[in-house]
């Protein structure tokens, strides 16, 4: 099997199997802008990678429940490989890169989806289940339900796009399930914590009436959907597969991205970063690992950390709520820090204690205004009693385990407006201790004797 790689819709090389190794070939009219990856840039050499795919091929393959799907719609074109999986859905994904058999062009031929109703509806489990059903046919990756679908823009009509295109969506549509219920409303006040301060890009986001669907706007296409920016993970720069994405750590996420980074403005993008981190820590994310750090680029000069997404408070959640943070720093992965923190900030970053300490405060004094807003929201909606209460009180904690403990009377938190709400103690987590994305089913790891 051979597979046609496209850049923003140009037919750049060819993906396939050779032996027991993966080979990318350029096309001998590829230009050097024309690259596919960072890591591979345009040469007449092949680029091989033993046994699996590439990692930059890898790091877009569906997981968990939207791989489920694909396998159960797709089962007869799926041979077991990666390659086969990327034939399947690699012709629309996130990115400027896309992936088809030999002579298809890339695109969809997919129904257009209305967003309105989307956001309006009232999104259960089985309506939803039924989208990503209908929409299995995208390179995006993830452990919860989501997808990508075309829309229709004003002045066109409902059908379908009538003929192949590289137009793609402009958003990402995410759901609940019984895991991780109401992670629209979850998300959205995540982000906002880190949004409203206007330090570091974050990417737009907009809750469903219910709470239980997310619309993330994408930053890698333009306003028509036409794929621009290339995209790519700080996993498969370090070379990792996907499943290996908690193994890296902050250091090395750092070291991996670091290089690319264009130096002009090298010191804003450490601290953009910065403010990722500690946002984390702030609302408790312990799905941080190294698939949601990545870097997008339009050419080797532009390369930037892309807006925050995927910052979620994992421990509103009891079957996750025992989860250290996703990256160790300095060796450990513990929600209490200590000065290690403020050392990687300061060495690292670049980021001196004072101005480290300050940006605490802002997030810790952001996450107090995003509470309460938190707290009229659940006013009118009951439905979102629960998820509210575990998101405070797991802020509560992460504020209070990054300030310092001299200090920390004297500073705000959301203890008071927790009791005024008459929100009830946390439920307590589920003993078991599980990794989101992590199947129930894989064996547990082997100790050694």
């Amino acid at each position: 099997m051979k597979l046609d790689v496209h850049v923003k819709g140009k037919n750049v090389g060819q993906l396939y199997r050779e032996r027991d190794e993966y080979v990318l070939k350029y096309s001998p009219d590829a230009q050097q802008s024309d690259f596919v990856s960072l890591t591979m840039p345009v040469r007449d050499t092949p680029w091989k990678w033993p046994r699996d795919l590439h990692p930059f091929f890898r790091q877009n393959l569906p997981e968990g429940y939207l791989l489920d799907v694909i396998r159960e719609e797709f089962g007869p074109y799926l041979d077991g490989t990666d390659l086969s999986l990327l034939a399947v859905v690699g012709g629309i994904g996130i990115g400027r890169v896309t992936v088809t058999p030999e002579g298809v062009a890339p695109g969809t031929k997919l129904e257009p989806l209305q967003i309105d109703d989307l956001l309006a509806g009232h999104n259960t489990g089985d309506y939803f289940a039924a989208l990503v059903r209908r929409y299995a046919r995208a390179a995006i990756s993830g452990a919860v339900p989501k997808f990508i679908a075309p829309e229709a823009l004003p002045g066109e009509s409902g059908g379908s796009f009538g003929k192949s295109t590289i137009r793609t969506s402009r958003h990402i549509i995410k759901g609940s399930d019984e895991k991780t219920p109401y992670l629209g409303f979850n998300e959205f006040y995540s982000m906002r914590v880190l949004e409203r301060l206007g330090v570091a890009p974050v990417a737009r986001t907009r809750m469903s009436d219910d709470g239980r669907v997310l619309i993330v706007d994408r930053f890698d296409v333009d306003e028509n959907g036409l794929p621009v920016c290339g995209l790519e993970d700080a996993c498969g720069l370090l070379g990792l597969p996907p499943h290996e994405k908690y193994g890296a750590t902050t250091e090395k996420v750092l070291n991996a991205v670091k290089p690319y980074l264009a130096r002009s403005g090298l010191r804003p993008q450490l601290e953009h970063f910065g403010w990722l981190l500690l946002t984390n820590y702030v609302v408790r994310n312990a799905d941080c690992h190294s698939k949601n750090i990545a870097l997008y680029y339009t050419s080797y000069e532009d390369v930037a950390f892309t807006p925050a997404y995927d910052i979620v408070t994992t421990q509103a959640y009891p079957r996750f709520a025992s989860n250290p943070p996703g990256l160790s720093i300095d060796g450990r992965k513990t929600w209490a820090p200590g000065k290690t923190l403020e050392r990687f900030f300061n060495t690292r970053l670049g980021v001196p204690p004072r101005h480290y300490a300050a940006m605490v405060e802002r997030l810790c004094e952001s996450a107090v205004t995003v509470g309460h807003e938190i707290i009229e929201a659940a006013k009118n909606e009951s439905q979102w009693n629960g998820i509210a209460k575990q998101m405070l009180h797991a802020w509560n904690e992460g504020m209070a385990s990054l300030r310092s403990p001299k200090r920390a009377e004297l500073f705000s938190g959301l203890t008071s407006a927790i009791n005024a709400a008459g929100f009830s103690e946390p439920e307590a987590p589920v003993t078991s201790r599980e990794i989101i994305g992590r199947s129930e089913l894989l064996a547990k790891p082997r100790t050694e004797s």
